[in-house]
This record gives structure tokens, C-alpha cells and sequence, in this order.
């Protein structure tokens, strides 16, 4: 019994090896957002790191974590700027509006109704994005682009998402201590409602019927080049 107990290999010890590896992923990622602009990069080594070393167990931790963060630093930073610019845009409309709020009940009903759905709906969008970029090769339009079609394919699973974005979020801002493993677990069960959308695009491509094509690289990613029904997919 207490052979089994210490053995490296049992569950007991496997689970706190899990455990472990969350907490750091977490906190790695805390700590490589503290620059503002970087959260993308970091949020796509995240993302890329739970899903090759926690779950597919086929990489190392660190070297994945900054592998993916450093390879991906300026896309991320390029989408984070944007996202930053997206959400600029909604508050000021959101000020103006609101400046105006006095018109009546019905004008106050639809402002209430923008502040919520839209700042949703564009979290919906969001949790896609820096997933896709730890997977697929595209320029910053593209990506988002795909992120909104994907949104809108997938609605319950955005949803779901969302609601899990939200609820990471809140424990870790009004709580603090919950950082330290509520990003990596986030990230890790995300995946799993991520993951599937991801296999069958990749599956479609090895018939050659979906616009992915696929170029092996030690980071494992996989171009993704959108076509239209007359066009050929291009490798990027």
C-alpha cells in the first residue's frame, strides 16, 4: 500500500503533478500579462500549453510556455492593440449614449440592453481568438475574422465560454488569491469545448475538403488560409 502510495507513477502523485503544472502555468501567465500589451502572447501560450503538456502530455512545460509566447508576441500584441481599440470604441459609444440617457424609459431599456449584450457578444468572439492563434498560421484580420465566424458557428459553445471567461474573471478579481490556478484551469477546461471545433477542421483537411493545410513545425501549429468557394487555399 505505501509502495503504491510513493510510486511516481500512481494517480495520487499524477493528480498533484497536475496540480502543479496549473498553478505554474498560471502564474507564468500572470506574470507575462503585467506588460498589458503581452496578454495575448501570453493568454496563446496558455492556451497551447495546456493542450500539449496537460492534456496530450507531449511537450515540456517551460519550454512550450515560452516557445509559443515568444513565436506568437507579435501577433498577439497586434490583436491585443486591436481588441484595446474594439473596446474603446464600444465605451465612448456607451458614454454618448448614456449622455443622452434622460430621453426616457425606452431609451434607458436599449442602453441597458447594449451594455450588456454587446460587451457579451464580443467576449463570445474573443475567447476564440487566442486559441486559434496558438493553432493557426493568419494575419491579424484573418484570425479575428475566423473568430467571428467561428462565434457564430459555434453560439452554445460561445457561450459557454463566455460564462467561463466571466467567472475566472470574477474569482480572480475579487478574490486575488484564486490567480494563482484559475487561469490554468480555465484555459484547461476551455479546451475541452475548443478542442473538437479544432479536430474538425484538421480532420476535414486530411481529405481535402477544408480550407486548412497543414505544415508540420516544431510548434506544431497549422496554417489555416480562408478561401472562397472559386479559390484555392494558399499556404502561408
Amino acid at each position: 500500500m505505501a509502495n503504491r502510495f510513493f510510486n511516481p507513477e500512481s494517480g495520487v502523485w499524477q493528480a498533484f503533478g497536475y496540480v502543479g503544472e496549473i498553478v505554474m502555468l498560471s502564474l507564468i501567465w500572470a506574470v507575462c500579462c503585467l506588460p498589458v500589451f503581452t496578454i495575448g502572447a501570453a493568454t496563446t501560450a496558455l492556451y497551447d500549453s495546456v493542450v500539449h503538456v496537460l492534456r496530450r502530455r507531449d511537450s515540456e512545460l517551460f519550454l512550450r510556455y515560452f516557445g509559443t509566447f515568444k513565436r506568437e508576441l507579435k501577433s498577439g500584441a497586434l490583436s491585443t492593440l486591436l481588441w484595446a481599440g474594439i473596446c474603446a470604441v464600444f465605451y465612448g459609444i456607451y458614454r454618448l449614449l448614456a449622455s443622452r440617457s434622460a430621453a426616457g424609459p425606452v431609451y434607458k431599456t436599449g442602453l441597458t440592453l447594449y451594455s450588456l449584450l454587446v460587451p457579451f457578444f464580443l467576449l463570445c468572439v474573443l475567447c476564440w481568438v487566442f486559441p486559434l492563434l496558438s493553432r493557426f498560421t493568419f494575419d491579424t484580420l484573418s484570425l479575428n475574422r475566423t473568430a467571428l465566424r467561428l462565434s457564430l458557428g459555434h453560439i452554445l459553445r460561445s457561450v459557454l465560454l463566455s460564462l467561463l471567461t466571466i467567472a475566472a474573471f470574477l474569482a480572480c478579481y475579487l478574490l486575488i488569491s484564486p490567480i494563482m490556478f484559475v487561469p490554468g484551469l480555465a484555459a484547461c477546461l476551455s479546451s475541452f469545448l475548443i478542442e473538437p471545433v479544432f479536430r474538425k477542421y484538421e480532420e476535414k483537411d486530411d481529405g481535402g475538403t477544408s480550407p486548412c493545410q497543414k505544415e508540420k513545425d516544431d510548434g506544431g501549429r497549422v496554417p489555416l488560409s480562408e478561401r472562397t468557394d472559386n479559390e484555392e487555399a494558399k499556404p502561408n
